[in-house]
């Protein structure tokens, strides 16, 4: 026992491998006296081959401390995928499939990829151009709404209090309500969406009304009158799930009521003047936003709303504010001042101004005010140009244009113009698909439309129409290889007296006889 003892032991430290701890593990037979698992070891040959190495740098590799490595390789008959390179041209692309391509390689894609979303609304806004105008008023046009189910009509309302249902397809053919005339201007009007036939109204005579325009009717529900030429309605919004109606005057004063059966529920005085501008959030429709010229946006929760302290939020700005707008998934809000700042705010936290626009559109007593709003299906602003020569940015002979902007970025997109046009437009709001823009210029109405796809669209009309024409007019002359028709055609025209034709078939069988 002593010899073995003496003997030298063999160094198999450099033969000796731990295995990972799960393969230990696994092996529960391997214990101690003490009951507790010990590390097993392995020797491995000296010749032990040597693990091939891929050149490929999209194989799959194995964690090298994996005793049973094995490289990965791909089956007999594939090729191994090839991804295109990235090149400083496919980073500039704003095409979608490139920016996503670039999003799934995550490279920092953020902004572009909101370029790339916006893209194809601005390559069809820069093909706008004027399709239909018309001028059916004595005085300026002051408020405009497209109708919630009929894509190509809108109301269009008058200083002079007119009316008219506009088909712009149909240009010949109004629906006209005759207002007052003088004293007798539309402020606001929206159509009632649960009969589209009916449109509320506020005016500047003191009346908040419900008009439905009717090729066969008229009718006019009076909801509010002060009888006081000193106090007019100024603003206007309805409110479909709670069945509320709101309206604000020029002394600040906001009055809700039913919609339907306009009962007064009660009226406050929210803001120190002019409520210019009122809307609910058709998304949450307990949150109302009103604009005044106390150059005050105020955030108010109908639930709870008692005087001007009650406010959720007040958005202070630097001039007397014309509107406030909010998108069409109602997460931001957009207003308007009276010279040459659009804001835009970012819910829910209503007192974070996301981003100011510069842009001139100052406001003038005989002009309509003017207002931005939105573009139905992207985050575009569009609004008239009022050039002004105090204006920081003013050029020289600068245009009345319609200018788009991009509300993730605040740059310009867009213009708008046409050479006929040269007058300051006021009102634009697009139709609910975008393919239409309405535009409020003095006394006229204009339709902007994407007039190179009009043109296409036509181009196939006149090349399908000539076929059919022809081949129409080869089945008539084709003949009849069945008599049967042909007897029938002869009664039938017989049925209608024509005389002369039946003289001279009977002159005809006399004769033969």
């Amino acid at each position: 026992m002593k010899e073995d003892s003496q003997k030298p032991k063999e160094n198999t430290m450099c033969k000796r491998v731990l295995r990972p701890r799960t393969a230990a593990l696994t092996n529960p037979s391997q214990k101690t006296s003490h009951g507790r698992g010990k590390m097993p070891t392995e020797i491995f040959p000296e010749n032990q081959p040597t693990l091939e190495t891929s050149t490929n740098k999209h194989r799959l590799q194995k964690p090298a401390t994996d005793v049973n490595d094995t490289v990965w390789k791909l089956p007999e008959g594939m090729k191994s995928p090839s991804i295109p390179a990235v090149n400083p041209f496919g980073l500039r692309s704003c095409n979608m499939v490139h920016r996503l391509y670039h999003a799934s390689l995550s490279i920092s894609q953020g902004s572009r990829l909101k370029q790339a979303v916006v893209q194809p609304y601005i390559q069809q806004l820069r093909n706008f151009r004027i399709q239909h105008t018309t001028s059916p008023f004595d005085r300026r046009v002051t408020a405009l709404e497209w109708h919630p189910t009929l894509p190509k009509t809108l109301a269009v309302a008058s200083k002079s209090g007119d009316l008219i249902m506009w088909n712009y397809e149909n240009t010949a053919k109004f629906n006209l309500s005759k207002g007052m005339g003088k004293g007798g201007s539309v402020t606001t009007l929206t159509f009632d969406l649960e009969d589209p036939s009916g449109i509320y109204t506020s005016s500047i005579d003191g009346t908040v009304c419900r008009q439905c325009i009717r090729e066969s009717q008229s009718c006019h529900r009076v909801f509010l009158n002060t009888a006081d030429w000193s106090r007019w309605y100024c603003s206007l919004s309805a409110n479909y799930a709670r069945n509320l109606l709101i309206a604000g005057d020029n002394s600040g004063n906001l009055t809700l009521m039913e919609r339907k059966s306009g009962k007064r529920l009660w009226t406050r005085r929210l803001h120190k003047s002019k409520a210019t501008h009122c809307e609910f959030n058709s998304r949450c429709d307990w949150l109302l936003a009103t604009a005044s010229t106390d150059k005050m946006v105020k955030m108010w929760d109908v639930r709870m709303m008692s005087d001007r302290k009650s406010a959720l939020y007040i958005l202070h700005h630097n001039r007397p504010i014309n509107s406030a707008y909010f998108s069409p998934d109602c997460t931001r809000l957009l207003t308007t001042d009276q010279y040459g700042e659009l804001r835009i705010y970012a819910g829910p936290l209503w007192d974070r101004m996301e981003r100011s626009i510069s842009h001139p559109h100052r406001f003038f007593q005989h002009l309509t005010p003017i207002k931005a709003t939105w573009h139905p299906l992207y985050d575009l602003v569009v609004v008239g140009r009022y050039p002004d020569e105090n204006f920081p940015s003013y050029q020289e002979e600068e245009s009345r244009t319609i200018d788009v902007f991009d509300a993730n970025s605040g740059d310009m997109v867009c213009q708008l113009l046409d050479p006929s046009v040269s007058g300051i437009i006021s009102l634009n709001k697009f139709s609910a698909s975008g393919d239409s823009l309405a535009s409020g210029m003095g006394y006229s109405m204009l339709i902007w439309t994407d007039v190179v796809r009009l043109q296409q669209i036509q181009s196939e009309k006149l090349q399908k129409t000539p076929q059919e024409n022809g081949s129409d007019s080869r089945v008539s002359r084709l003949p009849l290889s069945n008599p049967a028709p042909r007897r029938r055609r002869r009664r039938r025209r017989d049925e209608d007296d024509d005389i002369g034709a039946m003289k001279q078939r009977l002159k005809g069988k006399m004769a033969k006889r």
